[in-house]
């Protein structure tokens, strides 16, 4: 252990055990007069209040207790953890700022939030995500490091959850953190905006804009109309390095809905599926999919399709991404019936 941490016992947090916040940032201070470079992290137990509302705060706090014990047992001598607040954890890893044993260490620390020794827990699939930015590569600053790693941290819980990613400029600088009132009055602003673009005289044009609006608030790589058998008006997320997604049957597509709700979604696609569905998208790099019928009076028109292929451990898609996606193929579904249009028959 670093002398530093020496007389520090007193200074943990009361429920997990870690450092307390100012201890932590003390210790980046430590190590900027000493030049050293390293790795902050913030790592967030994802969903963490359905497990407060669903299990209790108790079980809640057991859960936090032993997440932090995880964190402390794979960082070892290598860094330093502390409670950030709430359900967030600073790591702070020394010498660690090569892109490569950066990525090893927190790939490592996925597997922290699996199989938690708690009896009133064991039917919980916790997952966590982290943000990272290094010193001094991304800033001098401590505030900022912060920044850094809390949009690297929005980028991955936008991405769907349940992974990692490390602060790159030339990827993550222009992502607008958004507050819990920013989120819910964009909520009301997009089904607003769907319903106001599609329902205009130009529907192709109302389309594609909500596409691409949709595709890149919620960051999805792929996003698309599907209609027998050909996809239409895709839209892929700037750091999506895949262009080339392939559509599947409609027989397919509706094999696997719901029946009752038209709705598809698959956190991760593996081998555990109807192979028929998992080895083409699987040979498409698509790791999580989304769909919903499009459809009104009993009419179908075809789905809309969301792909995810940059996280391999798949998207926890949150209840706000499914009812945005949801009426958007309803309002679609609306528009085409009314105005007697089929998709492959828009101009």
């Amino acid at each position: 252990m670093d002398i530093f941490f020496k007389d520090k016992y007193d200074k943990v947090d009361e429920l997990t055990k870690v450092y307390k916040r100012d201890v932590i940032v003390s210790y980046m201070e430590k190590l900027m007069s000493e030049n050293t470079p390293f790795d902050v992290s913030i790592l967030d137990v994802d969903n963490f209040k359905y497990v407060n509302d669903g299990y209790g705060h108790l079980v809640g706090d057991k859960a936090l207790i032993e997440i932090a014990k995880r964190i402390e047992e794979l960082l070892g001598d290598e860094g330093v953890v502390g409670r950030y607040g709430g359900d967030e954890f600073i790591m702070v890893a020394p010498n660690k700022v090569e892109y490569d044993e950066v990525w090893q260490l927190w790939h490592s620390m996925l597997q922290c939030s699996t199989n938690l020794p708690t009896k009133e827990i064991n039917d919980l699939n916790m997952t966590v995500t982290i943000g990272s930015s290094r010193y001094p590569l991304d800033s001098t600053n401590i505030d900022e490091l912060f920044e850094l790693a809390d949009k690297a941290l929005y980028r991955g819980k936008m991405k769907g959850r349940n992974c990692f990613i490390i602060y790159l400029k030339e990827k993550h600088a222009n992502i607008n953190l958004k507050t819990e009132r920013d989120k819910m009055v964009s909520s009301m602003y997009i089904h607003s905006m769907i319903y106001n673009k599609i329902s205009q005289d130009d529907i192709k044009s109302g389309l594609m804009n909500s596409l691409n609006y949709i595709g890149n608030y919620f960051m999805i790589d792929h996003l698309c109309i599907s209609s027998k058998g050909k996809l239409y008006f895709d839209y892929y997320h700037p750091i999506c390095k895949k262009r080339d997604f392939k559509a599947l049957s409609d027989d397919l597509m509706n094999g696997s809905t719901n029946s009752s709700t038209g709705i598809f979604y698959r956190n991760l696609i593996d081998d555990s599926m109807n192979q028929d569905l998992a080895v083409p998208l699987l040979n498409q790099k698509v790791y999580s999919s989304f769909w919903v019928e499009i459809k009104a009076h009993g009419k179908s028109f075809g789905y809309v399709r969301a792909d995810i292929c940059e996280n391999p451990r798949g998207r926890i898609w949150q209840n706000l991404d499914m009812d945005v996606l949801l009426n958007l193929a309803q309002v679609i579904g609306l528009e085409l019936y009314y105005r007697n249009l089929e998709i492959g028959k828009i101009k």
